[in-house]
């Protein structure tokens, strides 16, 4: 769905009846609206559960390179991820059928702090530590890989935060109206409105569709006693339909 965010704010404005229908806002009232809708999308862009989507992105990581990822890193990307949710390193890339990705395993604060050779080198990368600065985050694979190979990343699909009243927004189904009623309950209070009980439902259950699309069920797993259920195993058991996937 395609809207144009002018819209979706005269849209919000309607429903606290700060308009009428037929009325536009004022460049002033438009303004100012832009800006909580900016700050609402970004808001947003940091919960899992409002995450449409993931993006399998391949980068070309440089000998002895320690990268960034964002929109002015070294691995360009319309905004810094909030997260790094999975990686591969890409094994005999361009081959076709001989292509293969290992994955890198995902590592935290305390693993890095931890790690006593951050600058070991080795023709393959098989952790990564990510840290997520600003404007940029910074991606510390270790090894540090002495040979140029691409790699797989796994990124969120983030919201467009609007640049103007005329950008035009692509939204996946049920986010046109969870945006336009929690904009709505931004906008309350800058026009001395007081919410009211049936738009903060409306808000809530919009809310609720699109958060219970996006949270994946969780794979659950053990370290002992069931097979397939090793901590880097992949378990096949749906506790949703109680059958095992296969």
């Amino acid at each position: 769905m395609n809207v144009i965010t002018n819209d979706l704010l005269t849209a919000a404005m309607l429903e606290i009846t700060v308009l009428e229908a037929g009325e536009t806002p004022s460049a002033e009232d438009a303004n100012w609206s832009l800006q909580k809708l900016q700050r609402l999308c970004d808001k947003l862009n940091a919960y899992r559960q409002a995450i449409y989507n993931v993006t399998f992105q391949v980068f070309n990581l440089q000998a002895n390179q320690t990268p960034t990822i964002g929109p002015t890193g070294d691995f360009v990307a319309t905004q810094r991820p909030v997260r790094i949710v999975a990686a591969s390193w890409i094994l005999n890339p361009g081959t076709g059928s001989n292509e293969a990705d290992n994955p890198i395993r995902i590592r935290d604060d305390q693993w890095w702090a931890a790690n006593p050779t951050k600058q070991l080198t080795s023709s393959i990368a098989t952790d990564l530590y990510y840290s997520p600065d600003e404007p940029n985050g910074t991606l510390n694979f270790w090894p540090i890989s002495t040979v140029a190979n691409p790699v797989r990343l796994e990124l969120w699909v983030n919201l467009a935060i609007p640049l103007d009243l005329t950008t035009v927004l692509t939204f996946p189904q049920g986010y046109w109206d969870a945006i336009v009623l929690s904009l709505a309950l931004e906008l309350c209070s800058g026009f001395g409105k007081e919410p009211t009980p049936t738009l903060d439902r409306r808000q809530r259950e919009a809310m609720k569709i699109i958060m219970g699309n996006n949270a994946p069920p969780p794979r659950i797993c053990t370290d002992y006693s069931m097979p397939n259920s090793g901590g880097w195993g992949r378990p096949d058991f749906d506790y949703l339909t109680g059958l095992n996937d296969n």
